[in-house]
């Protein structure tokens, strides 16, 4: 009777412990898991905690149970070092095979470290690639859209290049925008470039890269191609982010060269837990991106409305002072390369890449949006820097690509992919064709025509010597001066009433509604252009327009006022101020068909 009570109560205690043991375990999984290391803990604890429930409740020895955990054990961790070996011999490293990223770019798949690119690309990478979700859409944990897999090839220096390159006639450097590892090659804006302009075009994009390593990038890799134009492809979002962090990353890279590559950091056990981590706390939204990010509907070219989800810029209009010390260090760098590519004889084009935000603040709609984006604002970083240029030299050409992304967006063109902050297969598309006008053969752009020398006094009669036009939007010239009459050979009586594009048979650098719509964004225009003179021949002027609205009137009254010259002509204040005013009293800017007789 006792030994059955002893019975009754052990059954007891046992259950009670069990259920303790659950009770607990249950607790801690439900709080989560936070990172690899509390993993780790969970599952140890739960290792101890299948032997010690299987020690109560069986009716096998102690002794026996301790033998077979022991072996259990020891065989467990004989499996574990036999995967462990390959990696600590540095035949396998399992961040490849778990794909394991990290926030240091020498850690990433692809890549290994390099004391002056920070994460040099492994020559012939080559992995199979869904994009299914982009970097806005990974950090919100939305939803995976529909997508088809396609394969990411790298060529011998590791770049996104279908084939080795000897030469290139056309060098394309910048960091994700060039290379976008979230499309396949063919859709790529250096491949459709190598269409368009029937050229061999090599594609120096790598991702996470700042100028001073794209710097490095053309010293190794551009330069030996011997190509006849470089394209330095400058971002908005983080180029100069990753300008002022280059320097503390590099000493960093130099501090820990010994411990980098470590076995630890290949092994199997360190990797396996980051992935089990990951799939055990799922997706996590980042709190801090949320609060920069607005979604917007926008309408496609098929009248479909689609989510468009935007990183925007929470601070002033004006840059700060960090950021315009490390724009001028940038553009330092960007200065070194222009030297090195004028050594080579090749032609330096600088195109400024928006984000999506400078693209369609004002065309997508966010009234449908829970977020507030009335406290965003537009920086100068794009003037700014086409500025900072010109005075560098007026033959680095400078092409800012929004205009031509804007013109493309408002006509329903999904430019930019719905959740990431890079160009979709259409937005590559529009690239390639505004950089294949600029490259064309004999035209070019100019970064700013450098303003006169102010000692030089204004000549009194600038609308006699400079050759102007006055025009309305659809080119109808209103006014023609006698310096347009000299340089083009056409009469006033000629030309009043005619469209100017088509009497002067204009060559543009790029398309023209990319040009008018930067027209209508800045309300001017600066550039290189192609006109034939009455006589059949060409000549090319550097021209500046100017868009003049009166305000009593509609659209058909806003006037373009255009400024033509053999050479660079002044774009400075006082030139404009002036020429404006003496065209405002002769009634050339307040609405008639034609201007009256200045005198």
């Amino acid at each position: 009777m006792k030994r059955e009570s002893n019975q009754s109560t052990n059954r007891i205690v046992i259950g009670l412990t069990l259920f303790l043991f659950v009770a607990n375990y249950s607790l801690i999984v439900l709080a989560g898991v936070s990172d690899a290391r509390h993993l780790f803990n969970l599952l140890i604890a739960s290792y101890l905690v299948l032997w010690g429930g299987y020690a109560l409740t069986s009716s096998v020895p102690r002794a026996e149970i301790r033998s077979q955990f022991l072996l259990v054990t020891f065989s467990l961790g004989l499996a574990l070092l036999l995967v462990e070996v390959p990696a600590w011999l540095k035949l396998v490293d399992y961040r490849k095979t778990f794909s394991i990223s990290s926030s240091l770019p020498w850690e990433q798949p692809g890549y290994l470290p390099d004391p002056e690119l920070l994460a040099k690309p492994e020559p012939y990478h080559s992995v199979k690639m869904l994009f299914n979700l982009g970097n806005i859409g990974t950090t919100l944990c939305l939803p995976p859209r529909q997508a088809e897999p396609f394969e990411l090839k790298y060529d011998r220096n590791g770049f996104r290049n279908d084939s080795d390159l000897a030469n290139a006639e056309i060098a394309v450097i910048g960091d994700s925008y060039v290379e976008s590892p979230m499309l396949p090659s063919s859709m790529l804006a250096t491949t459709r470039l190598a269409e368009l302009t029937q050229r061999t075009v090599v594609n120096l994009g790598q991702s996470g890269y700042g100028p001073q390593q794209e710097l490095a990038v053309l010293k190794r890799y551009g330069l030996p191609l011997h190509p006849k134009a470089v394209v330095w492809v400058f971002f908005e979002g983080n180029d100069l982010l990753d300008a002022d962090e280059y320097t503390g990353m590099v000493s960093f890279l130099k501090s820990n060269w010994n411990t980098i590559d470590t076995a630890w950091n290949r092994s199997f056990t360190r990797n396996a837990l980051f992935s089990l981590t990951k799939a055990v706390r799922g997706c996590v939204p980042v709190e801090a991106a949320r609060e920069r990010t607005a979604h917007a509907t926008v309408m496609d070219t098929e009248g479909r409305k689609h989510w468009l989800y935007i990183k925007g810029r929470s601070q002033s209009a004006s840059l700060t002072k960090g950021e315009l010390d490390t724009l001028k260090a940038s553009v330092a760098v960007i200065e070194e390369a222009y030297r090195l590519v004028k050594n080579e004889g090749a032609r330096f084009v600088v195109a400024f890449a928006p984000t999506a935000f400078r693209v369609y603040y004002d065309i997508a709609n966010f009234k449908e949006a829970e977020e507030d984006i009335t406290r965003w604002e537009l920086n100068d970083l794009s003037d700014r820097l086409r500025k900072m240029i010109s005075e560098i030299s007026p033959d680095i050409e400078y092409l800012d690509l929004t205009p031509a992304l804007k013109s493309a967006a408002r006509k329903n063109v999904l430019v930019f992919l719905p959740d990431d902050t890079h160009w979709s297969g259409e937005g590559h598309q529009v690239v390639a064709e505004i950089l294949s006008h600029a490259l064309a053969d004999g035209t070019r752009i100019y970064a700013e025509n450098p303003s006169p020398d102010p000692e030089k006094p204004m000549e009194d009669g600038i609308l006699s010597t400079e050759a102007i036009m006055v025009r309305n939007l659809d080119g109808t010239i209103r006014y023609w001066s006698k310096g347009a009459q000299k340089l083009y050979g056409w009469e006033p009586r000629d030309a009043l009433g005619t469209t100017s594009h088509q009497l002067l048979k204009t060559v543009f650098p790029v398309p023209l509604e990319v040009i008018e719509e930067e027209l209508r964004t800045k309300g001017r225009w600066e550039g290189q252009l192609i006109h034939v003179r009455r006589d059949g021949s060409k000549v090319t002027v550097a021209s500046h327009w100017d868009l003049q609205q009166n305000p009593r009137f509609q659209d058909r009254s806003a006037t373009v006022v255009e400024v033509n010259g053999p050479l660079p002509i002044s774009s400075s204040g006082s030139f404009r101020k002036e020429l404006l005013s003496l065209l405002k009293q002769s009634n050339c800017l307040n609405g008639p068909p034609l201007c009256r007789k200045v005198s």
